[in-house]
């Protein structure tokens, strides 16, 4: 079977030959089961048996001497092991910073302190110090006067084997100062929300418990109790008014960092939260400050979370049966002045759709790794991201280490629980990038789903033959609100299976602006005064490497000059080449995440593509975002992508009855390395051209397409949709 797609051997049959026998047998009611909250996530390869991830223990103590001693050895004696533990102290006046640093000279293998001379004002400020020096993927913030049993790690961390969990948390006790008296239980501080739930182990989204209680209360009544993973670049975190919230503070940073992910809880590890005179239901409930505050919490679900109109009712009924339970000056003007329903409406910032976005497998290709850099992008504009790693090649460490920190990453182990998933998660926008996923998520998804899918062609379905994309085609016109395609010979096929194109939307490719520190040459055995060229791609033989490294060879003839060769990337072809290629001057250097460098350290970029599907290169881009201009096949809309006002940002070649013309890209490759005026020229034109791929610009674009489809204004379900809005916040 010929390889139509160079990701997976035989993708092509998997796609349309296998699959499409499957698609045409109208099962799909069958399939969606009812999936309880255990079943729902349960990946059944998952194993947490050697599952054992770094934790940073964060410990921000002030004045807390009385209690520290408790404290640090209820963490130094926990089971699991695999911790850092950073002592803060906030300026502390009662010789706490004797007591941390005793137990830092006890530890010093994994303890570090960290002291101010002056005190950060803010609990959160020592938060974020903390989190500046975690190098741990988890975080536990244990609060110096509290402690818990020894088991807290180890039942806590095994969650997180599910990467879309993004925070853990156990089983609290109140105790009561310096007595430690027990005063109540979660179970008991919950019983308004849910009698029944803390009772056992769960795992749920953050849409559905966000929905079924933690609207209405702080279900994680103190950070103690909770693991959850490195925040990273979290925009809450730069806020100063979160900064100097007293109460419900931590509230809100729990639901900025699970939005799009799974929760997970065991009653079967304690932390034991202490209570002080200063922080008791009497006092807290009895101040002004705690009905505000919860009305910027009501604002943050209102902006975050798709939210039944009911659970805000639910708050109010609960706020103002703590006023008239702890206070005697109830009204409905006093505590309208402290927490209003209408306020909340008009200030809460308009909430951006929960996007799904669907990749093939966490894997080198800038089919790949493109979405990981649009959900990057939308994350930090406000959208609810979660990930979806469908899994069909092995994942490349390098590739997942490209997603934010603070998106989820959801891998599930049956196709068939994508609709509950969708429902259950409150997933309003599925992006999918491959034909793979297009077909399958199409298949699972539900005519009435409240879930729109828009499809992003990278140039995948004009390499099928039409009979098979008769088969796939005509479920995905169903199903699809929205395409965006590349390039024109994308629309192609659509156009020929009766698809009316109009309504699909060109969006080109942009890469976000990064820092770029170009890689010594001294680290890659490469002279500095030789010329350098740089090949970014998959390493599968419709890429060109071993045309491209017979046109160098033949180039270094030419010319008479030291020309190097940088391979970059995996495959069969790095594997089959590396061995048998010994030409000092060829580099295989394997999978880079920070390409970028490379070209910039490089003095052209190569890109000898005999690919059929070859569109709109990310590596492109890339090469003229690091200011290099870049030798490459006439394919897709390259010559375009090069193409400025001042002339071109490098050279195209056309491909010789699909072959690469190794004796004209040679003379091409020589022509750079002898000529300082005809590689000059093409150079002065690479920052015009670096300009045209704008990711702010993209971004919006998408973003119109998404909103275009959230406000129901496309598709034959708009009104539907709509409908739906209305009985929602």
């Amino acid at each position: 079977m010929k390889i139509v797609y160079p990701i997976l051997p035989k993708l092509h049959e998997l796609i349309f030959v296998k699959l499409a026998p499957f698609l045409k047998k109208k099962l799909l009611q069958s399939f969606l089961f009812s999936f309880d909250s255990k079943k729902l996530y349960q990946n059944n390869h998952w194993s947490a048996r050697d599952f054992q991830p770094k934790v940073s223990i964060i410990v921000p103590n002030y004045n807390h001497a009385d209690f520290l001693r408790q404290r640090l050895s209820s963490i130094y004696q926990q089971r699991y092991s695999n911790i850092e533990i950073i002592l803060l102290d906030d300026a502390s006046t009662d010789g706490s910073q004797d007591i941390l640093e005793e137990y830092r000279k006890r530890h010093p293998k994994v303890t570090k302190c960290a002291f101010n001379k002056e005190n950060s004002g803010s609990a959160f400020n020592q938060w974020q110090r903390g989190f500046d020096l975690a190098t741990g993927d988890l975080v536990w913030i244990a609060e110096s006067d509290d402690y818990c049993s020894e088991n807290f790690l180890e039942e806590l961390i095994k969650y997180f084997v599910n990467q879309a969990v993004m925070l853990a948390y156990c089983r609290s006790v109140f105790i009561e100062g310096s007595s430690a008296k027990p005063v109540w239980s979660i179970e008991e501080y919950l019983a308004e929300v849910d009698a029944n739930l803390w009772r056992k182990p769960f795992v749920m989204s953050a849409h559905h418990l966000v929905n079924k209680a933690w609207a209405i209360k702080n279900i994680v009544p103190n950070v103690s109790s909770a693991v959850f993973r490195h925040p990273g670049k979290l925009e809450l975190l730069g806020d100063n008014i979160w900064k100097q919230m007293r109460i419900c503070g931590d509230w809100i940073f729990y639901l900025h960092l699970v939005r799009g992910g799974l929760i997970a809880y065991t009653p079967k590890a304690i932390n034991y939260y202490r209570l002080h005179e200063n922080n008791t239901s009497r006092n807290t409930y009895s101040s002004d400050i705690y009905y505000h505050e919860h009305e910027l919490v009501a604002n943050e679900l209102l902006s975050l979370y798709r939210v039944d109109k009911d659970v805000f009712e639910r708050q109010k009924q609960v706020l103002q049966s703590q006023w008239r339970t702890f206070r005697t000056d109830y009204s409905e003007v006093s505590f309208g002045n402290c927490y209003s329903f209408e306020r909340i409406r008009r200030l809460a910032v308009s909430r951006k759709p929960n996007v799904l976005m669907a990749s093939f497998a966490l894997t080198a290709g800038g089919g790949e790794t493109f979405p990981i850099k649009l959900a990057n992008m939308l994350k930090a504009t406000g959208y609810g991201v979660t990930f979806l790693n469908c899994g069909r090649a092995p994942t490349e460490a390098g590739v997942r280490g490209m997603l934010r920190k603070d998106i989820p990453l959801l891998e599930v182990d049956s196709l068939e629980k994508l609709e509950t998933i969708f429902d259950d998660m409150g997933i309003e926008i599925i992006h999918s990038h491959h034909g793979w996923v297009d077909a399958n998520i199409c298949h699972f998804l539900k005519p009435d789903s409240n879930a729109k899918l828009i499809v992003t062609t990278h140039g995948m379905y004009e390499t099928v033959p039409p009979v098979e994309l008769a088969q796939v085609l005509p479920l995905l016109k169903k199903r699809v609100s929205k395409f965006v395609y590349l390039s024109d010979k994308n629309l192609a096929p659509f156009i020929s299976h009766g698809f009316d194109t109009d309504g699909f939307v060109r969006i080109d490719n942009a890469v976000d602006i990064s820092p770029i520190m170009p890689v010594p040459r001294s680290e890659l055995g490469v002279p500095e005064d030789a010329f350098l060229i740089c090949v970014v791609s998959r390493a599968i033989p419709e890429k060109g490497w071993k045309e491209g490294i017979e046109a160098v060879k033949l180039a270094r003839k030419i010319s008479g000059k030291d020309i190097h060769l940088l391979l970059i990337g995996a495959g069969p072809e790095y594997d089959r080449l590396r061995p048998v290629v010994k030409d000092s001057f060829i580099h295989f250097l394997g999978f880079r995440p920070n390409t970028r460098d490379y070209f910039a350290t490089s003095d052209l970029g190569f890109l000898p593509s005999r690919f059929t599907g070859e569109s709109f290169p990310l590596v492109l881009i890339e090469c003229l975002h690091s200011n290099r201009p870049m030798l490459a096949s006439n394919v897709g809309e390259i010559k375009k992508m090069l193409a400025t006002g001042k002339g071109t940002a490098g050279t195209v070649f056309n491909l010789e009855n699909q072959d690469i013309p190794i004796a004209g890209v040679a003379e091409t490759i020589a022509a750079y390395a002898e000529k300082t005026d005809f590689y000059l020229g093409h150079l002065l034109s690479v920052p015009e051209a670096a300009q045209k791929f704008d990711p702010a610009i993209m971004l919006r674009r998408y973003e119109k397409v998404y909103l275009e489809v959230f406000d129901g204004t496309f598709g034959s379900e708009g009104n539907t949709a709509e409908v739906k809005k209305r009985d929602r916040y």
